[in-house]
């Protein structure tokens, strides 16, 4: 008689990062070493729909690459939360000024053309959609053509379906609601208005780019490549470069920076935030790369009358610490979120948005801004502690010891970096490096009052907890 499903086979980390880099192959999403369980569940769960074991599941992905399998596997690891009006600064700036600035450009009855890239289950296009109403009226003076493509089908079905209910509506003002929707039992579906300009495809933005994909005005793909290794986003900046007209528009997330990555884009403050323009070619002087590690910081943005000088990236920085260390996440993000990621300040920007993400329970969009931290700035510690702690809260506490001691070897005066590492040590069992780290914070917190907030714990904690594990190592050592 056979038993269905099987065992649980034990599968080696060779196999597990094999199938991580034949995904990243096949869609760009790079699974980094913190996600790599999720990966193998997802495996196991098709390996069980298939009837297969998880070995032979995946050696025979591995072997044949079949696309239909690997979408039915991407279609598990795919984050698709979102809301309408997700970047408002975004929005604001298209609205108030990138629409109708283009819209007076264009010839008249030309159709204004815009790709939604990565665009979940509609919220950004329908959100364009509604910015274009607002700036331009209904019915729009010209044609307005919303192409929103995604890999995910099951993402694609909710977006043509157009329902939506509870937290994604909580940008969405009273007057937007009642304008641009319909009442759908306990949700809100997308009124003919704005859903007549947007059309949906599956499209994977490895595959070639098709006829669709030319002689673009404005490209939105926010919170996409930030998954994407730098290679792999490079390429894709190449071909969203060749997409747009002359001076097209491109809208990235906030932490998807293209400093050290792609340089032909030219980064513009409009209406308060930060986007990407294609210059025209014809008045470019000669570009010159970078030397490796160097990049040439921006231009500064042309302030206007009344307005404060923009922030530097140092003091950026210093802001995002001291709201964190306050516990003001939204602050903080709000801040990160009007900062030119540009100079050689993104890399800690990006890790210190990292920990904010992780602060509010997004451990994976943390673990992509670190680690994309990581490749712009190897040297970056809040990066490195961040990947760690996020380790230890899955339990591999090796993995945790590994990057909090490239933290330590970074900053070793940091009693906060010092308890954690001492805490994975103790984890971990090794019981004598984790005595040394806790006399280590303790050593730095000697001279700190009990009510000083460092990374948004006080030092009087801090000091207690390491003095009580200090007793509990020592009394171990002695009866050992």
């Amino acid at each position: 008689m056979t038993i269905w499903p099987p065992a649980k086979e034990t599968l080696s980390p060779h196999h597990i990062v094999a199938l991580r880099d034949l995904v990243a192959d096949y869609c760009g999403v790079y699974l980094d070493d913190t996600r790599l369980a999720t990966l193998e569940a997802a495996a196991r769960r098709r390996a069980e729909l298939l009837r297969q074991p998880v070995p032979i599941y995946m050696a025979d992905l591995r072997a044949r690459r079949d696309p239909l399998e690997l979408q039915q596997l991407a279609e598990l690891l795919l984050n698709h939360e979102t809301q309408f009006f997700r970047n408002r600064p975004h929005m604001d700036a298209l609205r108030t000024e990138v629409l109708p600035a283009l819209h007076q450009r264009l010839p008249p009855g030309l159709p204004l053309r815009i790709w939604s890239a990565g665009c979940s289950t509609g919220e950004e296009p329908y959100s364009i959609a509604i910015a274009a109403l607002e700036a331009l009226g209904d019915p729009p003076p010209r044609p307005i053509e919303i192409w929103a493509t995604d890999l995910s089908e099951s993402a694609l079905a909710r977006a043509r379906a157009g329902t939506y209910r509870g937290r994604t509506l909580a940008n969405l003002s009273v007057q937007q609601q009642m304008r641009f929707f319909e009442r759908n039992g306990d949700g809100l579906a997308i009124g003919p208005a704005a859903r007549r300009l947007v059309r949906f495809e599956q499209f994977n933005l490895l595959d070639p780019f098709p006829s669709q994909a030319r002689g673009l005005h404005i490209i939105f793909c926010q919170n996409v490549t930030i998954y994407f290794q730098i290679r792999t986003c490079r390429a894709l900046m190449e071909r969203f470069y060749h997409a747009l007209e002359e001076g097209g528009t491109l809208f990235l997330g906030f932490s998807e920076t293209l400093w050290n990555i792609f340089d032909r884009f030219r980064w513009r403050e409009v209406a308060g935030t930060y986007v990407y323009v294609k210059k025209s070619e014809r008045h470019e002087a000669p570009r010159v790369r970078p030397i490796r590690g160097r990049a040439e910081s921006p231009r500064p943005a042309v302030r206007r009358s009344g307005t404060k000088p923009a922030a530097t990236g140092a003091e950026i920085v210093a802001q995002g610490r001291a709201l964190l260390a306050a516990g003001n996440i939204q602050s903080a993000l709000a801040l990160f979120a009007e900062a030119p990621l540009a100079d050689r300040h993104a890399p800690q920007i990006l890790a210190l948005a990292a920990r904010a993400h992780a602060d509010r329970g997004d451990l994976d969009l943390a673990a992509a801004e670190a680690h994309r931290a990581l490749e712009l700035n190897p040297l970056t510690t809040e990066a490195h502690m961040l990947i760690g702690l996020i380790y230890a809260r899955q339990g591999q506490h090796t993995a945790a010891i590994e990057q909090l001691e490239r933290a330590r070897y970074l900053d070793g005066d940091s009693p906060v970096i010092a308890f954690h590492l001492a805490e994975s040590y103790r984890q971990a069992g090794r019981f004598e490096s984790a005595l040394r780290e806790y006399r280590s914070a303790l050593k730095h917190l000697a001279a700190l009052p009990p009510d000083h907030v460092i990374d948004g714990v006080a030092s009087g904690w801090l000091t207690e907890t390491c003095r009580r594990y200090e007793a509990l190592l020592n009394g171990e050592s002695r009866r050992g």
